[in-house]
């Protein structure tokens, strides 16, 4: 009986150290989204300003589009 519990009480601690990991992955990844977003909005208002019409890439706006998925993803599986 105090083997069966000092190995649940093992299992517990190594599962909330890996629930600890993931939760700090998310934060990072949901701040890292968070960073581009504002990078993002910052260059648009100077191409604003500048006076210039936005033209992006279309082979860097389908590379963005899927990071920013891949992102949210991985924030998604984190969080279960």
């Amino acid at each position: 009986l105090l083997r069966r519990l000092v190995t649940l009480i093992s299992a517990q601690a190594a599962l909330g150290a890996s629930s600890q990991a993931f939760r700090k992955q998310a934060e990072g990844a949901s701040q890292a989204a968070r960073q581009y977003l504002e990078d993002n909005d910052a260059l648009r208002k100077q191409l604003q300003e500048s006076g210039g019409a936005p033209s992006p890439n279309r082979d860097e706006n389908e590379k963005l589009k899927a990071k920013v998925e891949s992102l949210k993803e991985e924030l998604e599986l984190s969080k279960k």
